[in-house]
Formats: C-alpha cells, sequence, structure tokens
C-alpha cells in the first residue's frame, strides 16, 4: 500500500543531509523489493584476479582459505570467478565489471555477512529495502535426489537512543530457496522493513546482517553479490506470505492446496511438475492471484494425469511486474490401482494363463524366475479394467519343475507373488 506524509522542517532536514552527506555515490534503479529506491549504501565486493577475504564476513560463521577448491563446509573467499570447485558452475559477477568479483561460499547453517550503515545526521522513519543477488552455483543433479538449497536470512537493525540494536519491522526475513540451474542464474531477493519513527531521535547507524538458513551439505553452495540498501520514498509492497503447500493422492490423480497469509501485487501461482524434482518441470495450470490482500486466502487445484510413480510440485508465483518467486518441492508417489490376480491352471502344460479383474487400466509386470533365482521370461502387460487374461508367450519348452511367477505394477509395488509348477 502506498504511504503518504506531510513532511515538516524537522524531518526534511535529516532527509536532506540524509541524501547529500553519505559518503558514497547515490544511483537511483529499480529493485524487486520498492520502486523509484534511492541507494544508499552498496557492496559489489570489487575487482580483480586473485582471491581476497572481506571485511563484512563473521568470521564465526565463515572462514577464509585463499587457494585450492572450496571443499570444506562454511569456507569462502572473494573472487572474479564461481568456478571454485571443478563441478560448481562457471560464471562472472552479477555486476559485469571487467574481473568483477562476488562472494563464493561452501555454505553451512551460519550467520556470515555484517555490514553497519553510518548517517551522521541520522536516518529518517520510513520504509527502506536490502537487496542482493544469489547464484545456486550447483548444476541440476550433481546433488540429486534431494539437494540442500541456500536460503537467505536478512535482519535489518537500527542502533537505538538507549545504545541497544533493534530490529526494523519487517525483520528478519527469510527468502525463497535458490534452485540449481544447468545455467549460471543470478536470482534478486530482497525484502522491504520499516523504521519506525522515534520522536526527535534520528537513529545514525543501521546493521544489515545476511545468514544462511541451510545445513552444510551437498548443494548449499552459492555466490553473493551486489548487496544493496535502499531509501524506499513510496512505500513498498511486501512479499506474498504463502502459509502452506501441499499434495495428496486423490483418487487416480493428485490434489494440490495452498493457502497466503497477505498477498501484494500478486498476479498469478503458475503450478509446475516434474517427475524427478530437479529438471523437466512443465506448466500444469495458472491459478489467478488476489492481487491485494490482508486475509488468509485458500487456493487448489488438481492434477488428474499424474505419472506413475513420484510426482514433484512446487509453486512459481508471479508478480504484476513480471518478478517471481519458487516454493519449496512437494512430492507424491502414486499407488497404482490394485487388481484380483489368479493363475488359471496350476500346475500348467504348455500355456501359463494369468487372470486379472481390475478397477482401472494399468500397466504390470510379470517375471518367471527358477529355484536359483535365475529370470526366465518377463512380460510387459497393459491391463484394461474389468477381467482379463494373458499369457505367457515362448514357456513351452521349459522344463519340468517348480517356478516363481512375481507380478509387480509399474511403481515397483508387488501384486502377486506365488509358486508355479511346469508338467
Amino acid at each position: 500500500m502506498k504511504q503518504t506524509s506531510t513532511l515538516t522542517a524537522k524531518v526534511l532536514l535529516p532527509l536532506v543531509f540524509l541524501l547529500l552527506s553519505v559518503c558514497f555515490s547515490v544511483k537511483i534503479h529499480a529493485q524487486v523489493t520498492c520502486t523509484n529506491a534511492t541507494t544508499l549504501w552498496s557492496d559489489d565486493f570489487g575487482t580483480g584476479t586473485t582471491a581476497s577475504s572481506s571485511p563484512d564476513i563473521l568470521t564465526s560463521g565463515l572462514f577464509y582459505q585463499e587457494t585450492g577448491n572450496l571443499s570444506s563446509e562454511g569456507s569462502y573467499r572473494v573472487i572474479n570467478n564461481t568456478q571454485q570447485k571443478p563441478e560448481w558452475l562457471n560464471s562472472t559477477d552479477h555486476t559485469g565489471n571487467t574481473n568483477g568479483k562476488m562472494l563464493v561460499v561452501n555454505g553451512q547453517a551460519e550467520t556470515f555477512y555484517q555490514h553497519i550503515i553510518t548517517n551522521t545526521h541520522g536516518f529518517i522513519a520510513g520504509n527502506y529495502s536490502v537487496s542482493l543477488f544469489l547464484m545456486n552455483v550447483d548444476s541440476i543433479g550433481i546433488c540429486s535426489p534431494n539437494p540442500l538449497l541456500p536460503i537467505a536470512t536478512i535482519n535489518v537493525e537500527y542502533f537505538s537512543e538507549s545504545n541497544t540494536w533493534i530490529s526494523l519491522s519487517g525483520s528478519p526475513y527469510t527468502a525463497s530457496p535458490v534452485q540449481e540451474n544447468n545455467n549460471a542464474t543470478w536470482i534478486n531477493q530482497g525484502a522491504n522493513f520499516t523504521l519506525p519513527a522515534t520522536g526527535s531521535f534520528f537513529p545514525k547507524e543501521i546493521r544489515i546482517t545476511i545468514g544462511d538458513g541451510t545445513d552444510g551439505g551437498c548443494g548449499n553452495d552459492f555466490a553473493m553479490d551486489d548487496v544493496s540498501f535502499s531509501l524506499c520514498p513510496e512505500g513498498a509492497p511486501m512479499p506474498v506470505e504463502l502459509t502452506s503447500f501441499t499434495a495428496r493422492q486423490i483418487g487416480n490423480g493428485v490434489s494440490l492446496n495452498w493457502s497466503t497469509s497477505q498477498e501484494i501485487n500478486n498476479n498469478y501461482f503458475q503450478v509446475e511438475k516434474s517427475s524427478d524434482g530437479n529438471s523437466n518441470w512443465t506448466v500444469l495450470t495458472s491459478v489467478a492471484g488476489a492481487g491485494n490482500s490482508q486475509v488468509a486466502k485458500n487456493y487448489n487445484t488438481f492434477d488428474a494425469n499424474p505419472l506413475s510413480g513420484s510426482n514433484y510440485y512446487r509453486l512459481k508465483q508471479v508478480d504484476y511486474d513480471g518478478n517471481y518467486t519458487y516454493s519449496r518441492i512437494v512430492n507424491v508417489k502414486m499407488k497404482g490401482p490394485k487388481a484380483s490376480i489368479a493363475v488359471l491352471s496350476n500346475p500348467f502344460h504348455n500355456t501359463l494363463s494369468v487372470s486379472f479383474e481390475s478397477a482401472a487400466p494399468q500397466l504390470v509386470i510379470a517375471k518367471l524366475i527358477d529355484i536359483t533365482g535365475k529370470q526366465i521370461a518377463e512380460e510387459k502387460w497393459s491391463i484394461t479394467g474389468g477381467i482379463i487374461r494373458k499369457d505367457f508367450s515362448g514357456i513351452s519348452g521349459l522344463q519340468h519343475g517348480m517356478y516363481i511367477l512375481t507380478i509387480r505394477n509399474n511403481s515397483g509395488e508387488i501384486l502377486y507373488n506365488a509358486k508355479v509348477v511346469k508338467q
């Protein structure tokens, strides 16, 4: 919601000093967190071809490693390319400078970055934003099937009149997980925060703290660049707050349900599905968002044609301006329809016939195994609904004796497992 206020001389004077006296260049550019933002501070990590540390890295969270592969959890360096392990993606920094640097991290659950911004004339009450760019440096499949994903946390505080650090409204903020990608992709993440009115006192220090909310392990590897702190004179939209996202099998389909507690500038949700949760995402459907809402909203859709076996789903939430974020991934493993199975003649002579009575069509795999465990024959049968008979082909020459008949559905579930005898 757009917020306006009448500036008195007391408020206007600190604002003028704020914009004129900060000891860094002021840039005006669009950000995902608010419109017409005025950048008050930014960090692009500089340029160069050799590794360096950063004074803003908290040594309690990360340790500097100058050379070699960043193989240890919690190691970092500031460098001009992301490929600090052989299997990581190779990319230049986000800023686009020649030999521009960025922070590259083998992550663990830690608070790793902190910077204090000082304005001798004080920060005025109002809306501010923090923006940063993250890249997941792992390509799809490196940490299959359940990669750990970097999750940025942002905490913004002001140094109060009582000499304590107090969080701004909207802080701390947890961003969406940064997904793996086969192409080096920088994702803009950020949030909006409100500095409350503090009477005649104008805080002179703002502290930005960034953490990683994911444990160390395969997949939590990332690069960070172009961190910025900005004034949002027109107010700023808060992110869509997704409170739940679930998927469960209903009959032969999957019911997908999700809820939000608030929405601002939410154009639509795109429901995507995949067979492995890492790649080949396809769009199942799109569902219109509420636009702007401060009350709980519930959504649902139905996948009438799920894949056999595992089905992975995620939400892509898209704003009116085209910016988007992804939800966590949920998984449903489809259970195939049950079938009543009987061997029509046991012992059998030249033909082994099997009768099926199934409530729905399905694919089954039948195997005949001898007493030594050797597979003798395999058949794949498409079973229609109702009663149907299937015969093993090419087994008339089998030796007399006992065999094991095993029938599974396409999800690997055993439907039948029993002895049969050839006479």
